[in-house]
């Protein structure tokens, strides 16, 4: 067995992984901005009052408690369902419709003692006011308006919701008037928002999401964020799972001078915005999108968010999203992820056939030179001169063996690393039933009989294979076992299904030639 045939697919196989994954892979957290307080710019805030104030992150209420029972607003959209209180004139829970009919929500109602994690709280410095009226309501086909207020003996505060019915987009109008003419010390609103909560979703990773001073999105893992650092007049912010993104998307008044984010006793993540103290009657406008990861839903919000998607790139993104339609488009047909995934995997394995055809040509002309070649080093072992004569006529007549036999190897990797980052990351997936024991295409299977099926097909195609192959799709089929018992079903069915066919087309191939 020539080592050259093991290392030579091996490296470029790892190689363009690497390159991949460095060069066009998902956004990495970006380092401390300049002096100049741009947009985007990110800042580490003294725990005392130095040149810059700390982060304001404790909220002490005013209010103890009330004598009338909070008054619970539902609003019905297209895609989700919002149910509003007036404690905190809030936003207390938030679900999703899907199209299997599943609810989804990332809003959840708190406790009395966690009252600081009511989604949309308006906190002040001192005195924040918790009990609101709802005072105004409307509705039309396009928006649902709700108007809340409350006071306290320095100011009243307003806030109007607007509800959008065909996106998730929700707009939210904060207005502060002080009672008297003007505020002898000036007052800086916050509001705070948490994080996307899905409490079934299996190792779910919760990330902040920002723009940088450049204006694109970047992301940073709960674990990883430093809860001291905040950022300047940032124009999106926000918080991500899996599957769900909470971000202000739009602050056309300024509202937010800077922002942060602080992490609660049960490690949940909350974004915090903090406006400019003022002292006179104060109006800010602020646009939010709390809503599934899809890119069709972005589009009507805000594009930007496209780039909190698993699978958004330059060179990454093109592939995933044509996989992604396809993969719906079939999904249309036969109304099963699993079935779709298996024509998906058909219908690449057939564009990929020419390839096919030309790297087992290739890979057998590179056979035959390589058998000449070790005759020639064998015959002329003695005699280096003839040898190095006889090499460049071999080469003259037969061709320098290239690269062609590892072409589908090349062509399938972003295909593969791509339609990972989509089965693995696209809600579509999430609760998707295949069949029999398989109930979810998003999480692996757990009685490991896709991952066995796998290994069984790659010694199968390792049987199949060159003698000279043999060996490293053995160590592959195991290697392959051990990885799919940890990924998606749907991956796993990808990977599978792909397998089986290359074995059935290297047999059929095979007759074919034989006659």
């Amino acid at each position: 067995m020539n080592l050259k045939d093991i290392i030579l697919p091996l490296g470029l196989a790892i190689l363009t992984v690497w390159g991949i994954n460095y060069f066009f892979g998902g956004a990495r957290a970006g380092k401390d901005g300049q002096s100049a307080a741009s947009s985007g710019q990110i800042f580490v805030a003294p725990k005392e009052r130095q040149e810059l104030s700390p982060l304001n992150k404790e909220v002490d209420f005013v209010d103890v408690k009330s004598s009338q029972a909070p008054v619970i607003t539902e609003i019905e959209t297209t895609g989700a369902l919002y149910q509003f209180s007036t404690e905190g004139a809030s936003l207390e829970r938030l679900e999703f419709k899907r199209r299997r009919g599943d609810v989804l929500a990332t809003i959840y109602p708190v406790s009395p003692t966690e009252r600081e994690q009511r989604c949309f709280l308006i906190a002040l410095p001192e005195k924040t006011p918790y009990y609101y009226t709802l005072v105004d309501q409307k509705t039309n086909n396009t928006v649902h308006e709700l108007v809340y207020r409350a006071e306290t003996d320095q100011v009243v505060i307003q806030k109007k919701y607007s509800v959008y019915a065909d996106t998730y987009k929700i707009d939210l109008e904060v207005t502060i008037q002080p009672k008297q003419k003007e505020l002898s010390t000036g007052i800086a609103p916050r509001v705070f928002f948490p994080a996307p909560v899905m409490p079934d979703v299996a190792k779910d990773v919760i990330s902040a999401v920002y723009n940088n001073q450049k204006g694109s999105l970047e992301k940073t893992a709960s674990e990883s964020l430093n809860v001291q650092q905040g950022w300047f007049a940032p124009s999106l912010f926000g918080l991500e799972d899996r599957y769900f993104v909470h971000a202000l998307v739009a602050d056309p008044s300024g509202f937010a001078r800077r922002a942060y984010y602080t992490t609660t006793e049960k490690a949940r993540l909350t974004a915090i915005l903090e406006a400019p103290a003022v002292t006179t009657d104060t109006t800010w406008k602020l646009s939010f999108y709390f809503g599934p990861k899809e890119q069709e839903a972005f589009a009507l919000v805000d594009k930007r968010l496209d780039q909190t998607l698993d699978y958004s790139g330059i060179f990454l993104g093109p592939f995933a999203w044509v996989l992604l339609f396809l993969l719906k488009l079939l999904y249309s047909f036969v109304h099963n992820y699993g079935v779709a995934i298996i024509l998906l995997t058909l219908l690449i394995k057939l564009i990929l056939l020419p390839f096919t055809f030309r790297s087992d040509e290739a890979m057998k002309k590179r056979a035959e030179f390589d058998k000449k070649l070790r005759y020639l080093q064998q015959k002329y072992k003695e005699d280096p001169d003839m040898l190095a004569r006889e090499r460049a006529e071999l080469v003259k007549k037969h061709g320098m063996p290239g690269l062609a036999g590892c072409l589908p190897l090349l062509i399938q990797f972003p295909i593969f690393i791509a339609l990972s980052r989509v089965l693995s990351g696209s809600i579509e997936m999430y609760r998707a039933p295949f069949c029999c024991w398989i109930r979810d295409l998003s999480v692996p299977d757990h009685y490991y009989v896709l991952p066995l099926l796998l290994v069984i097909s790659m010694i199968m195609q390792a049987l199949t294979a060159d003698k000279s192959q043999r060996f490293t799709l053995l160590a592959m089929a195991l290697l392959f076992g051990a990885i799919t018992a940890n990924l998606a079903a749907g991956l796993t069915i990808y990977i599978l299904m792909n397998t089986v066919l290359t074995v059935l087309q290297t047999y059929v191939i095979g007759k074919i030639r034989a006659r």
